[in-house]
Protein backbone atom coordinates (compact mmCIF):
# COMPACT_ATOMS: atom_id res chain seq x y z
CA UNK A 1 0.00 0.00 0.00
CA UNK A 2 2.68 2.11 0.76
CA UNK A 3 4.56 1.46 -2.31
CA UNK A 4 1.21 2.35 -4.71
CA UNK A 5 1.01 5.54 -2.70
CA UNK A 6 4.67 6.57 -3.37
CA UNK A 7 3.77 5.38 -6.70
CA UNK A 8 1.09 7.76 -7.53
CA UNK A 9 2.70 10.44 -5.70
CA UNK A 10 5.34 10.41 -7.70
CA UNK A 11 3.55 10.47 -11.17
CA UNK A 12 2.04 13.39 -9.49
CA UNK A 13 5.26 15.17 -9.01
CA UNK A 14 5.04 15.19 -5.42
CA UNK A 15 7.54 13.06 -4.62
CA UNK A 16 10.87 12.47 -5.68
CA UNK A 17 12.81 8.88 -6.33
CA UNK A 18 13.76 7.73 -3.00
CA UNK A 19 17.29 7.21 -1.01
CA UNK A 20 19.73 5.09 -2.79
CA UNK A 21 20.84 2.05 -0.73
CA UNK A 22 24.27 2.37 -0.13
CA UNK A 23 24.75 -1.19 -1.29
CA UNK A 24 23.01 -0.38 -5.00
CA UNK A 25 26.04 1.57 -6.04
CA UNK A 26 28.68 -0.40 -4.61
CA UNK A 27 30.09 -0.74 -8.17
CA UNK A 28 31.64 3.06 -8.37
CA UNK A 29 34.65 1.83 -6.26
CA UNK A 30 34.83 -1.44 -7.89
CA UNK A 31 35.11 0.35 -11.46
CA UNK A 32 37.65 2.69 -9.41
CA UNK A 33 35.06 5.33 -10.51
CA UNK A 34 36.66 8.04 -8.52
CA UNK A 35 39.72 7.45 -10.07
CA UNK A 36 38.06 7.83 -13.10
CA UNK A 37 36.49 11.21 -12.86
CA UNK A 38 40.23 12.58 -11.63
CA UNK A 39 40.00 12.13 -15.79
CA UNK A 40 36.84 12.55 -17.56
CA UNK A 41 33.19 13.25 -16.05
CA UNK A 42 31.28 13.25 -19.18
CA UNK A 43 31.75 16.70 -20.25
CA UNK A 44 30.54 17.69 -23.43
CA UNK A 45 28.61 14.74 -24.67
CA UNK A 46 25.12 14.19 -24.93
CA UNK A 47 23.15 11.12 -23.99
CA UNK A 48 19.66 10.53 -25.41
CA UNK A 49 17.46 7.95 -23.42
CA UNK A 50 14.52 6.49 -25.13
CA UNK A 51 12.46 5.32 -22.58
CA UNK A 52 9.52 6.79 -20.47
CA UNK A 53 10.36 10.09 -20.46
CA UNK A 54 12.83 12.01 -17.90
CA UNK A 55 11.45 14.35 -15.16
CA UNK A 56 13.93 16.83 -13.20
CA UNK A 57 14.60 15.18 -10.08
CA UNK A 58 17.59 16.06 -7.69
CA UNK A 59 20.68 15.00 -9.02
CA UNK A 60 19.79 15.87 -12.74
CA UNK A 61 19.93 19.65 -12.40
CA UNK A 62 21.21 21.73 -15.27
CA UNK A 63 21.70 18.35 -17.04
CA UNK A 64 18.27 17.83 -19.06
CA UNK A 65 18.03 19.18 -22.27
CA UNK A 66 14.56 19.98 -23.88
CA UNK A 67 14.04 16.37 -25.72
CA UNK A 68 10.88 15.45 -27.23
CA UNK A 69 8.23 13.00 -26.67
CA UNK A 70 6.86 10.91 -29.40
CA UNK A 71 3.52 10.07 -27.21
CA UNK A 72 0.42 10.79 -28.01
CA UNK A 73 -0.72 10.95 -24.12
CA UNK A 74 1.39 13.70 -23.05
CA UNK A 75 3.55 15.98 -24.99
CA UNK A 76 6.07 16.79 -21.96
CA UNK A 77 9.34 15.10 -22.60
CA UNK A 78 10.28 15.90 -18.81
CA UNK A 79 7.18 14.08 -17.58
CA UNK A 80 7.72 10.68 -16.14
CA UNK A 81 4.96 8.21 -15.04
CA UNK A 82 6.52 5.47 -14.51
CA UNK A 83 10.31 6.73 -13.36
CA UNK A 84 11.86 4.60 -15.31
CA UNK A 85 13.68 7.05 -18.01
CA UNK A 86 14.38 9.04 -15.02
CA UNK A 87 16.03 6.29 -13.33
CA UNK A 88 18.01 5.36 -16.72
CA UNK A 89 19.04 9.13 -17.00
CA UNK A 90 20.34 9.80 -13.63
CA UNK A 91 22.18 6.45 -13.57
CA UNK A 92 24.15 7.70 -16.30
CA UNK A 93 24.76 11.93 -15.23
CA UNK A 94 22.99 12.00 -11.77
CA UNK A 95 25.25 13.98 -9.71
CA UNK A 96 24.06 11.70 -6.51
CA UNK A 97 22.47 15.05 -4.70
CA UNK A 98 20.07 14.61 -2.27
CA UNK A 99 21.30 11.32 -1.59
CA UNK A 100 20.31 10.64 -5.28
CA UNK A 101 21.59 7.76 -7.71
CA UNK A 102 24.67 8.73 -8.50
CA UNK A 103 25.53 8.56 -12.22
CA UNK A 104 28.87 7.30 -14.06
CA UNK A 105 29.34 10.19 -16.13
CA UNK A 106 27.84 13.29 -14.40
CA UNK A 107 29.18 16.08 -16.53
CA UNK A 108 27.45 14.68 -19.22
CA UNK A 109 24.03 16.14 -20.34
CA UNK A 110 20.80 13.78 -21.12
CA UNK A 111 18.45 14.01 -24.37
CA UNK A 112 14.76 12.54 -23.09
CA UNK A 113 13.23 11.21 -25.87
CA UNK A 114 9.89 10.10 -24.58
CA UNK A 115 8.20 6.76 -26.39
CA UNK A 116 5.48 5.91 -23.67
CA UNK A 117 3.39 6.63 -20.59
CA UNK A 118 2.85 3.21 -19.52
CA UNK A 119 5.07 0.12 -20.19
CA UNK A 120 1.92 -1.26 -22.25
CA UNK A 121 1.91 1.56 -24.62
CA UNK A 122 3.95 0.57 -27.84
CA UNK A 123 2.78 -2.60 -29.82
CA UNK A 124 4.26 -4.24 -32.56
CA UNK A 125 3.24 -1.93 -35.12
CA UNK A 126 3.78 0.81 -33.74
CA UNK A 127 6.32 3.45 -35.07
CA UNK A 128 6.82 5.56 -31.73
CA UNK A 129 10.20 3.84 -31.07
CA UNK A 130 11.10 3.93 -34.66
CA UNK A 131 10.90 7.90 -34.85
CA UNK A 132 12.33 8.32 -31.47
CA UNK A 133 15.18 6.32 -32.72
CA UNK A 134 15.42 8.61 -35.75
CA UNK A 135 14.87 12.05 -33.71
CA UNK A 136 18.17 10.52 -31.54
CA UNK A 137 20.03 9.90 -34.80
CA UNK A 138 19.51 13.24 -35.82
CA UNK A 139 20.25 15.22 -32.30
CA UNK A 140 23.51 16.35 -31.58
CA UNK A 141 23.44 13.20 -28.46
CA UNK A 142 26.56 10.41 -29.33
CA UNK A 143 24.99 8.17 -27.23
CA UNK A 144 21.91 6.67 -27.55
CA UNK A 145 20.51 4.69 -24.82
CA UNK A 146 17.00 2.47 -24.96
CA UNK A 147 16.77 0.18 -21.95
CA UNK A 148 13.45 -1.13 -23.60
CA UNK A 149 12.17 -3.64 -26.40
CA UNK A 150 9.88 -5.30 -28.72
CA UNK A 151 9.27 -9.39 -28.96
CA UNK A 152 7.88 -9.17 -32.00
CA UNK A 153 7.57 -6.41 -35.19
CA UNK A 154 5.66 -6.41 -38.39
CA UNK A 155 7.61 -6.50 -41.50
CA UNK A 156 7.19 -2.68 -42.15
CA UNK A 157 8.43 -1.66 -38.59
CA UNK A 158 11.03 -4.08 -39.21
CA UNK A 159 12.30 -1.98 -42.52
CA UNK A 160 11.96 1.42 -41.29
CA UNK A 161 13.78 0.25 -37.45
CA UNK A 162 16.71 -1.06 -39.13
CA UNK A 163 16.83 2.16 -41.34
CA UNK A 164 16.63 4.16 -38.28
CA UNK A 165 19.39 2.59 -36.41
CA UNK A 166 21.76 2.56 -39.67
CA UNK A 167 20.84 6.20 -39.91
CA UNK A 168 22.20 6.52 -36.20
CA UNK A 169 25.39 4.95 -36.81
CA UNK A 170 26.36 6.87 -40.26
CA UNK A 171 25.88 9.94 -38.44
CA UNK A 172 28.34 8.50 -35.76
CA UNK A 173 26.12 7.38 -32.95
CA UNK A 174 26.43 4.45 -30.73
CA UNK A 175 23.48 2.48 -29.56
CA UNK A 176 23.13 0.90 -26.81
CA UNK A 177 19.88 -1.33 -25.50
CA UNK A 178 19.32 -3.86 -22.94
CA UNK A 179 19.31 -7.39 -23.71
CA UNK A 180 16.43 -7.96 -21.94
CA UNK A 181 15.89 -9.91 -18.48
CA UNK A 182 13.47 -13.42 -19.43
CA UNK A 183 16.90 -15.38 -18.90
CA UNK A 184 16.13 -16.72 -22.15
CA UNK A 185 18.64 -17.74 -25.19
CA UNK A 186 17.40 -14.81 -27.94
CA UNK A 187 18.23 -14.83 -31.88
CA UNK A 188 15.10 -13.85 -33.58
CA UNK A 189 13.06 -11.64 -31.44
CA UNK A 190 13.92 -8.29 -28.75
CA UNK A 191 13.85 -5.42 -30.88
CA UNK A 192 16.50 -3.61 -31.27
CA UNK A 193 18.84 -5.30 -29.20
CA UNK A 194 18.63 -8.25 -31.93
CA UNK A 195 19.34 -5.62 -34.82
CA UNK A 196 23.04 -4.75 -36.40
CA UNK A 197 24.09 -1.57 -35.67
CA UNK A 198 23.17 -2.25 -31.82
CA UNK A 199 25.46 -2.71 -28.85
CA UNK A 200 23.09 -5.32 -26.91
CA UNK A 201 24.13 -4.91 -23.19
CA UNK A 202 23.59 -8.21 -20.55
CA UNK A 203 23.89 -8.03 -16.58
CA UNK A 204 26.27 -8.91 -14.23
CA UNK A 205 26.62 -8.80 -10.69
CA UNK A 206 29.20 -8.13 -7.86
CA UNK A 207 30.79 -11.68 -8.21
CA UNK A 208 31.27 -11.16 -11.65
CA UNK A 209 28.79 -14.00 -13.04
CA UNK A 210 26.23 -13.56 -15.62
CA UNK A 211 22.92 -12.44 -13.83
CA UNK A 212 20.60 -15.52 -14.60
CA UNK A 213 17.92 -13.01 -15.46
CA UNK A 214 19.86 -11.73 -18.38
CA UNK A 215 18.94 -12.75 -21.74
CA UNK A 216 21.56 -14.25 -23.62
CA UNK A 217 22.55 -14.79 -27.48
CA UNK A 218 25.23 -14.56 -30.12
CA UNK A 219 23.79 -10.88 -30.64
CA UNK A 220 24.92 -10.04 -27.00
CA UNK A 221 28.11 -7.60 -27.37
CA UNK A 222 28.86 -6.54 -24.27
CA UNK A 223 27.99 -6.52 -20.40
CA UNK A 224 27.70 -4.47 -17.44
CA UNK A 225 27.00 -4.06 -14.08
CA UNK A 226 23.56 -5.53 -13.30
CA UNK A 227 22.58 -7.50 -10.66
CA UNK A 228 20.51 -6.95 -8.33
CA UNK A 229 18.46 -5.26 -10.52
CA UNK A 230 18.04 -5.82 -14.54
CA UNK A 231 19.74 -5.19 -18.27
CA UNK A 232 18.28 -1.68 -17.96
CA UNK A 233 20.61 -0.33 -15.79
CA UNK A 234 23.72 -2.40 -17.18
CA UNK A 235 22.63 -0.90 -20.78
CA UNK A 236 23.28 3.01 -19.12
CA UNK A 237 26.39 1.78 -17.82
CA UNK A 238 27.66 0.85 -21.15
CA UNK A 239 26.02 4.35 -22.38
CA UNK A 240 28.00 6.45 -19.50
CA UNK A 241 31.28 4.61 -19.80
CA UNK A 242 30.78 5.62 -23.84
CA UNK A 243 30.54 8.99 -22.32
CA UNK A 244 33.44 9.14 -20.30
CA UNK A 245 35.58 8.00 -22.99
CA UNK A 246 34.38 10.06 -25.36
CA UNK A 247 34.89 13.09 -23.16
CA UNK A 248 38.22 12.59 -22.86
CA UNK A 249 38.74 12.16 -26.36
CA UNK A 250 35.97 13.83 -28.62
CA UNK A 251 37.73 13.29 -31.80
CA UNK A 252 37.26 9.50 -32.05
CA UNK A 253 34.79 8.51 -33.97
CA UNK A 254 31.85 5.96 -32.33
CA UNK A 255 34.09 2.78 -33.69
CA UNK A 256 36.99 3.88 -32.07
CA UNK A 257 35.36 4.27 -29.35
CA UNK A 258 33.43 1.06 -29.31
CA UNK A 259 36.62 -0.84 -30.08
CA UNK A 260 38.12 0.51 -27.09
CA UNK A 261 35.58 -0.48 -24.97
CA UNK A 262 35.48 -3.65 -26.33
CA UNK A 263 39.24 -4.36 -26.15
CA UNK A 264 39.69 -3.46 -22.70
CA UNK A 265 36.52 -5.93 -21.23
CA UNK A 266 37.80 -8.73 -19.08
CA UNK A 267 37.32 -11.42 -21.24
CA UNK A 268 39.11 -9.27 -24.51
CA UNK A 269 42.61 -9.10 -21.53
CA UNK A 270 42.77 -12.38 -21.86
CA UNK A 271 42.46 -13.30 -25.05
CA UNK A 272 39.27 -15.15 -25.38
CA UNK A 273 36.10 -14.92 -27.96
CA UNK A 274 33.08 -13.70 -27.28
CA UNK A 275 30.40 -15.75 -25.85
CA UNK A 276 26.84 -15.76 -25.68
CA UNK A 277 26.56 -15.04 -22.41
CA UNK A 278 28.82 -12.15 -21.78
CA UNK A 279 29.42 -11.01 -25.37
CA UNK A 280 33.10 -9.57 -25.55
CA UNK A 281 33.10 -8.67 -22.30
CA UNK A 282 32.44 -6.27 -18.54
CA UNK A 283 32.96 -2.79 -19.59
CA UNK A 284 36.03 -0.99 -18.10
CA UNK A 285 36.42 2.63 -18.17
CA UNK A 286 39.40 2.53 -15.70
CA UNK A 287 41.43 0.87 -18.27
CA UNK A 288 40.52 3.34 -20.91
CA UNK A 289 41.09 6.64 -18.74
CA UNK A 290 43.36 5.88 -16.14
CA UNK A 291 45.64 3.12 -17.48
CA UNK A 292 45.57 4.85 -20.99
CA UNK A 293 45.02 0.76 -22.04
CA UNK A 294 42.86 0.05 -25.63
CA UNK A 295 43.74 1.06 -29.28
CA UNK A 296 41.18 3.12 -31.19
CA UNK A 297 42.36 1.71 -34.33
CA UNK A 298 40.57 3.17 -37.77
CA UNK A 299 38.17 5.97 -37.62
CA UNK A 300 36.28 4.32 -40.39
CA UNK A 301 35.61 0.91 -39.09
CA UNK A 302 32.94 -0.98 -36.98
CA UNK A 303 34.85 -3.29 -34.09
CA UNK A 304 31.35 -5.59 -34.35
CA UNK A 305 29.05 -4.66 -37.42
CA UNK A 306 31.43 -3.80 -40.44
CA UNK A 307 30.05 -6.70 -42.64
CA UNK A 308 26.95 -5.44 -41.88
CA UNK A 309 27.75 -1.85 -43.09
CA UNK A 310 29.51 -3.24 -46.21
CA UNK A 311 26.48 -4.47 -47.20
CA UNK A 312 25.10 -1.34 -47.20
CA UNK A 313 27.64 0.05 -49.29
CA UNK A 314 27.15 -2.53 -51.81
CA UNK A 315 23.19 -2.12 -51.89
CA UNK A 316 23.93 1.77 -52.87
CA UNK A 317 25.70 0.32 -55.95
CA UNK A 318 23.79 0.91 -59.26
CA UNK A 319 22.99 -2.50 -59.27
CA UNK A 320 19.16 -3.11 -60.01
CA UNK A 321 18.84 -5.95 -57.68
CA UNK A 322 20.03 -3.94 -54.70
CA UNK A 323 17.06 -2.45 -52.31
CA UNK A 324 15.97 -1.93 -49.00
CA UNK A 325 14.38 -4.96 -48.53
CA UNK A 326 18.44 -6.90 -48.51
CA UNK A 327 18.51 -4.40 -44.96
CA UNK A 328 15.67 -5.97 -43.56
CA UNK A 329 15.87 -9.65 -44.75
CA UNK A 330 19.38 -9.01 -43.21
CA UNK A 331 17.98 -7.68 -39.80
CA UNK A 332 15.38 -10.92 -39.78
CA UNK A 333 18.20 -13.50 -40.42
CA UNK A 334 20.29 -12.13 -37.67
CA UNK A 335 24.00 -12.24 -40.03
CA UNK A 336 25.39 -9.81 -37.93
CA UNK A 337 29.22 -9.84 -36.76
CA UNK A 338 28.46 -8.43 -32.64
CA UNK A 339 29.99 -11.61 -31.47
CA UNK A 340 31.25 -15.26 -32.95
CA UNK A 341 29.24 -17.80 -31.98
CA UNK A 342 30.21 -19.19 -28.18
CA UNK A 343 27.50 -21.48 -28.88
CA UNK A 344 30.18 -24.06 -27.94
CA UNK A 345 29.20 -23.18 -24.12
CA UNK A 346 26.73 -25.38 -22.70
CA UNK A 347 26.13 -23.00 -19.08
CA UNK A 348 25.92 -19.32 -18.50
CA UNK A 349 28.24 -20.25 -15.43
CA UNK A 350 31.00 -20.99 -17.96
CA UNK A 351 30.67 -18.09 -19.59
CA UNK A 352 30.73 -15.69 -16.59
CA UNK A 353 34.42 -16.57 -14.80
CA UNK A 354 32.34 -19.52 -13.19
CA UNK A 355 34.90 -19.32 -10.20
CA UNK A 356 33.24 -16.27 -9.04
CA UNK A 357 36.30 -14.27 -9.69
CA UNK A 358 35.92 -10.64 -7.67
CA UNK A 359 35.27 -7.27 -9.66
CA UNK A 360 38.43 -5.84 -7.90
CA UNK A 361 40.43 -8.70 -8.97
CA UNK A 362 39.45 -7.79 -12.76
CA UNK A 363 38.86 -3.84 -12.21
CA UNK A 364 35.55 -3.10 -12.83
CA UNK A 365 32.35 -3.69 -10.73
CA UNK A 366 28.49 -4.54 -10.84
CA UNK A 367 25.57 -2.74 -10.19
CA UNK A 368 21.69 -2.36 -9.70
CA UNK A 369 19.17 -3.09 -12.79
CA UNK A 370 15.95 -2.50 -13.35
CA UNK A 371 13.58 -4.65 -15.57
CA UNK A 372 9.87 -5.89 -16.37
CA UNK A 373 8.89 -8.78 -17.59
CA UNK A 374 8.32 -9.11 -21.58
CA UNK A 375 4.96 -8.92 -22.71
CA UNK A 376 4.48 -10.58 -26.35
CA UNK A 377 3.91 -7.68 -29.26
CA UNK A 378 4.23 -5.10 -26.29
CA UNK A 379 6.82 -2.80 -25.38
CA UNK A 380 8.78 -4.39 -22.10
CA UNK A 381 10.88 -2.05 -19.97
CA UNK A 382 14.28 -3.14 -18.70
CA UNK A 383 13.22 -2.92 -15.30
CA UNK A 384 13.78 -5.82 -12.23
CA UNK A 385 12.68 -4.89 -8.66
Amino acid sequence: MVALLAAMLMSLGLFSPPAVAADRQWYLDAMSIPEVWKVAKGEGVTVAVIDSGVKPVPGLEDRLLPGKSFTSDDPDAHEDVTGHGTEMATLIAGTGTANSLQGLAPKAKILPVRTHVETDFITSWDKTLVNAIRYAARSDAKVINISQGLETLDYETLLEMQDAINEANERGKIIFAASGNAGRHVEKSEYPSVLPGVVTVGAVGEDGKVADFSNYGPHLALSAPGDPGGTSQAAAVASATAALIWSEHPDWTNHQVLRVMIETTGRSMRGEKPSMYLGHGIVRPAQVLVDGDGDPGPADKSPLFSKHFASLEASKSPSPEADDGTDAEDAKNRDDSSADSGGEQTAASEESGGSGTPWLAIGIGAAALVVVAATAGVITVRRRA
